[in-house]
């Protein structure tokens, strides 16, 4: 089972990834998405897709919709891990 350490490592792997402005960068992950000058709808579902295809996972559109922070995808990542 994983746990939160790792899936926040995976998780700022996928944003610095995401958005190349990050990186070599301290990572805040209670950045909320209106402090990521590129979180756009398409980086969005980036995002969701590559978070998806790592911890093996699926998310409802409403699960979705309310990802606006790195710190929530850790904890929709660990919510679905454990179900």
């Amino acid at each position: 089972m994983l746990d939160e350490k790792e899936v926040e490592k995976g998780i700022t792997e996928i944003f610095q990834e995401t958005f190349a402005e990050l990186k070599g960068k301290d990572f805040d992950l209670e950045k909320k998405q209106s402090d990521f000058e590129n979180w756009d709808s398409f980086a969005h579902m980036e995002l969701v897709g590559k978070i998806e295809e790592k911890f093996g996972i699926s998310l409802e559109v409403d699960e979705v919709i309310d990802l606006d922070s790195p710190k929530k995808f850790v904890e929709i990542v660990l919510k679905k891990k454990r179900e």
